[in-house]
């Protein structure tokens, strides 16, 4: 027979197992919904480009996956490459486009009033941008932005991209670390030197002319401090000239007419090549008439620093800075992890190394007699010729 006192600690030690289970179940419960709260979202960049909106567009699609963003959305942006084709307000629109889609009760929510372009706004008026109660994490397109928020931004978190370089920049301390642990910054180390490598070594220049803007900024985000360091290892001369890039629409003209005077500089000071820095050129309409003018007569070879549109519209050749598509994978995992699985924001991954994708015009290298190496084309994932494909 079993005794009055074996039944009491038989039922003691259930009902421990019980309430042991049901402390761990609600322990459990409790880190999941506290590393699981809604993420807000705004956005800032410096100033309105086309890869900065595919990128974001990226990112959307991902958030449209997750379930955050509504699949009506992705429906609406199938066939938008921004890269491809970018107007002057389609960055707003897109935030906008994308605000409409937020979905009720969604984990991650972007919020249609923190929108920024610096490029819009003076000076003085750029510190609404941080130190904000209404979003979790800001996003930042462009050297200018982020530099701003590393150096203003004392409690909202940040994600930089399209940096540059972001280290010597002073967003972040090095590839792994941060000045605090509310900042992050996309980093891939070898961009433009896998740029310059693989420009060299296709088209094997000798003397190498470059137009940017005479500030620390442009010098920043056209890498001029890498293509130096490759003109060392490599033995090929640079020459710069200045032109400031345009503040306003009415600037244009004057524009377009400057550069088409530096080329003709560079020209005359004996250059087989032109680096086409990341600028304000619009490609589609005016990159054509800007090398026509005097490059392309003169038979100089040209590089795209900005990848491969400007390839399609009479470049030489370009290697791409980044893939939006995967680095808006990483990105909105960087996020994820943080906000679902527990990952501390200062310990997100910054580094990811994009695959390089060439691109050569054939049109452009039969004009001016560059005769492209079999085993070169191979290589291309790119050729266009005048039907831009």
């Amino acid at each position: 027979m079993i005794s009055h006192k074996k039944v009491i600690s038989a039922i003691l030690c259930i009902s421990l197992m019980v309430v042991s289970v049901c402390i761990k179940t609600d322990a459990s419960d409790a880190v999941q919904n506290k590393a699981a709260g809604v993420i807000r979202l705004g956005y800032v960049e410096g100033d309105e480009y086309g890869p900065f909106a595919q990128l974001l567009l990226d990112m959307a699609l991902e958030f449209v996956e997750e379930g955050s963003i509504d699949k009506s959305f992705a429906e609406q942006y199938k066939d938008v490459d921004y890269e491809e084709k970018f107007s002057y307000g389609d960055t707003r629109k897109l935030w906008n486009a994308i605000c409409d889609a937020n979905k009720e009760n969604a984990r991650y929510r972007f919020v249609r009033e923190v929108f920024f372009d610096l490029e819009e706004m003076d000076e003085d008026e750029y510190s609404v941008i941080a130190n904000r109660d209404d979003v979790d994490i800001m996003i930042s397109m462009g050297t200018v932005s982020g530099v701003y928020l590393a150096e203003n931004e004392k409690k909202t978190k940040f994600m930089n991209l399209f940096s540059a370089n972001p280290v010597d920049s002073g967003i972040i301390k090095s590839l792994t670390e941060r000045y605090n642990d509310y900042s992050y910054a996309l980093v891939d180390p070898t961009t433009y030197n896998r740029q310059m490598d693989a420009s060299y070594k296709f088209l094997g220049f000798k003397k190498l002319g470059i137009v940017y803007e005479d500030s620390e900024a442009a010098y920043q985000y056209s890498a001029i401090d890498i293509v130096k360091q490759k003109a060392e290892e490599y033995g090929f001369e640079v020459v710069c000239e200045y032109v400031d890039e345009p503040l306003g629409e009415e600037e244009y003209d004057w524009y377009y007419s400057e550069l088409k005077k530096a080329y003709r500089k560079l020209v005359d000071q004996g250059i087989d090549c032109l680096l086409i820095t990341v600028a304000s050129i619009d490609y589609e309409s005016k990159m054509q008439e800007l090398l026509d003018d005097a490059i392309i007569p003169a038979g100089v070879m040209t590089i795209a620093q900005d990848g491969t549109v400007p390839v399609a519209y009479g470049a030489l050749f370009g290697v791409t800075l980044t893939d939006c598509e995967e680095s808006a994978k990483h990105v909105v995992k960087q996020i994820r992890d943080y906000n679902e699985e527990g990952v501390p924001f200062d310990q997100l991954e910054m580094v990811y190394e994009s695959t390089p994708r060439l691109a050569v015009n054939y049109t452009t290298a039969s004009r001016i007699g560059f005769e492209i190496p079999f085993k070169n084309l191979q290589i291309v994932d790119y050729i266009y010729r005048d039907s831009k494909q």
